[in-house]
């Protein structure tokens, strides 16, 4: 008789021990599946992120706080309590980024600058602490010191400008923290161009192709001479800005009586970097000499999985001594959506691994009672001359036919509940990943060394959207990788404990 016949016949006898042994393997099958079906959606969920976000790297040189290292800087001006030095290292310029995108696989590039402190005279800010301080000087007469200088005035009329060359190439923009709603973006090519928030338009009634005054202020003049009437402020430039388009922020921003205008998310301001540049030039003119502001370049490149291969490439530009910039990798963006999926995928590979464990365990202990209570069987096949390879053969087709049900039971188990698992285990991440980001709101420090990061609570940051779905479907790969292992557990575990029996004779058997 063949050992699929016998196979065939010893599984229709013994139904409940059968069912018993399929029950298992079909726990341990959709156990393993569901393991790997997550964890497969999971690294599917973070490669779409490091496709999405994960394709930039950020150039910028490093500078000096301090004017000590004279082959470093050069004084350039010499008006008393703001003095003035031109950084004469290595910057970011024009000739290293073009250096850069000559490099393969490097597409596009975001140069990025700031202008501190213009002063937009006809433009009402989003009031913030400036704004109140400025007012409750104008109710009271009363001020800050004993030398009456309407600096709060000034300052509450004043806001950081941001210069690029492609503003949908902005962290903000790319994020969606920042969604453009009127308008166009800042491209290159672009002069004097500039967008703001849906809010500060309104508030100022401004709309697409207005144009808005800015002025430079000199610094020293403005704040070493006593100012009573905003007549008396000195102003080195002047250009007017046309409101190329308008931001809509899509994110809640945390503020206190502390925070100032520039801070605010309203007040936020991009502008094209020539019109910014040439109005740093203008301003610092008074100075000493015309200086650029500091530049940072983010790169793109057009395959996430060649970063390192690129990077490698790129810092081996001979005429660019890379030990003066800072090139990093930014994952910032994507972090925080990152750790969840990070979380989903640690949990199912412990899943897979302990379910492996459990399984040759199981299995070993459940085949022992198989196999254990057929002594007598395995007996009177070794007497009429069957040999040992056709019985652990039997053995093992019987649970491989058992197996195959389980797998197919297992299949549709994954598929039904598969999307639900994976989700929901997701969800929860979310959920604590955004428990664990919330963090206390800060008392206003009395230590100038906490000021930084007291500030940094006000700050918008450009992160990634957390991944809300992946979709854990088998597919021929999941479910071959379970089969072959669930076989190969199998055959070993039936092996093991039929070479235990089979080292008995017939008679020992019998006996």
């Amino acid at each position: 008789m063949s050992i699929w016949r016998r196979s065939l016949i010893y599984l229709k006898t013994h139904k409940l021990r059968c069912i018993l042994l399929m029950f298992t393997l079909t726990v341990i099958a959709s156990g393993m599946m569901l393991g790997l079906v997550i964890w497969k959606g999971s690294q599917d969920g973070m490669q779409e992120l490091q496709k999405a976000y994960g394709n930039s790297f950020t150039v910028k040189a490093i500078i000096p706080q301090n004017a000590e290292d004279k082959n470093l800087w050069e004084q350039t001006g010499d008006i008393p309590g703001f003095e003035q030095y031109r950084y004469k290292g290595s910057i970011v310029d024009d000739e290293l980024i073009d250096k850069v995108m000559e490099v393969e696989g490097v597409t596009d590039v975001c140069k990025e600058a700031k202008s501190y402190l213009a002063y937009f005279p006809e433009v009402d800010l989003i009031d913030a602490l400036l704004a109140r301080l400025a007012e409750l000087e104008r109710e009271t007469g009363e001020y800050s010191s004993d030398d009456p200088r309407i600096q709060n005035q000034i300052s509450e009329k004043q806001n950081i400008l941001q210069g690029c060359n492609n503003s949908e190439l902005l962290s903000y923009f790319r994020t969606n923290t920042l969604e453009l709603v009127e308008g166009r973006a800042i491209r290159e090519g672009d002069k004097y161009q500039i967008l703001i928030s849906d809010e500060l338009a309104e508030k100022n009634q401004l709309k697409v192709g207005d144009q808005i005054r800015v002025e430079q202020l000199s610094l020293p003049l403005t704040y070493t001479k006593r100012i009573t009437d905003l007549n008396d402020l000195t102003v080195v430039a002047t250009e007017y800005l046309t409101i190329a388009g308008i931001f809509h922020a899509n994110v809640a921003q945390y503020t206190n009586e502390y925070t100032v205008e520039e801070q605010v998310i309203g007040n936020y301001m991009f502008m094209d970097i020539d019109g910014l540049t040439e109005m740093e030039r203008i301003s610092k003119k008074d100075l000493g000499e015309a200086i650029d502001p500091e530049y940072t370049a983010t790169f793109f490149i057009d395959d996430p999985a060649r970063m390192d291969e690129i990077i490698e490439e790129i810092k081996e530009i001979p005429e660019i001594t890379w030990s003066d910039y800072e090139l990093k990798v930014d994952t910032s963006m994507y972090e925080s959506a990152l750790k969840p999926l990070e979380n989903v995928s640690k949990i199912t590979t412990f899943l897979i691994v302990f379910l492996i464990a459990v399984c040759i365990v199981l299995l070993i202990l459940v085949l022992r009672i198989w196999i254990g209570a057929r002594k007598k069987e395995v007996g009177i096949l070794l007497s009429i001359g069957e040999t040992k390879g056709r019985i652990c053969g039997q053995m093992f087709l019987e649970g491989g036919i058992l197996l195959l049900g389980a797998l197919i039971l297992a299949v549709g188990i994954t598929m039904w509940s598969g999307n639900r698992l994976g989700n929901g285990l997701l969800e929860h991440m979310n959920r604590q990943e955004e428990q664990n980001s919330k963090q206390e709101v800060m008392d206003f420090p009395t230590d100038i060394n906490a000021l930084e990061a007291y500030n940094e609570q006000f700050e918008i940051k450009s992160e990634a959207e957390a991944v809300e779905e992946i979709s854990c479907q088998p597919d021929i790969e999941e479910l071959a990788a379970a089969s072959a292992l669930l076989y190969v557990v199998l055959g070993a575990a039936v092996w093991l404990e039929t070479r235990k029996i089979l080292g008995n004779g017939a008679r020992e058997l019998l006996g």
